[in-house]
């Protein structure tokens, strides 16, 4: 299997963008691995009348607890620290030592906490940018995509 998951903001931002694409081949896979809590919280838009969830659910493959998983996800929702979809995906990524591949820099510093390393959007995009996949300004353009899609702004991007 893939040895990482990738969390409902990262799909959510590559998808507005139209980078989905971009997205696995940075990760180097053909199906994106998520885990039913993120299912449940990338199909919410769909209610609103947004589109971008259907190209999630085009390329995405739905990763499943094991029963000691679910025992390690109780534990860790009991707590109250972090959504159900991140619970999830610590648990899993706990068990099975993958990558935990977040924009949430809470839900990352929650994961380190329980030993799972994390990946983050600007490691993401400067992968892009390393490994030749995007030139500099495709990578610009692409951040602005991003930007303007999200309605956020992106402190890194001046390290990129």
């Amino acid at each position: 299997m893939s040895g990482f998951l990738v969390d409902t903001d990262i799909l959510s931002i590559f998808a507005k963008a139209n980078a989905l694409a971009l997205l696995r081949e940075i990760l180097g896979c053909q199906r994106l691995p998520i885990t039913t809590g993120v299912f449940n919280e990338i199909v919410i838009p769909l209610e609103y009348g947004y589109d971008f969830p259907r190209r999630v659910m085009a390329v995405a493959e739905t990763v499943l607890m094991s029963s000691e998983e679910v025992a390690v996800f109780e534990t860790l929702r009991l707590e109250g620290r972090v959504s159900a979809a991140d619970a999830e995906i610590v648990a899993i990524c706990q068990r099975r030592s993958w990558i935990y591949v977040t924009m949430d820099r809470v839900a990352a510093r929650y994961a380190e906490m329980h030993g799972v390393r994390s990946v983050d959007l600007h490691a993401l995009l400067k992968a892009a940018l390393t490994g030749g996949l995007l030139a500099e300004d495709q990578l610009r353009a692409l951040v602005e995509q991003m930007e303007r899609a999200d309605h956020t702004v992106f402190p890194f991007k001046e390290e990129l």
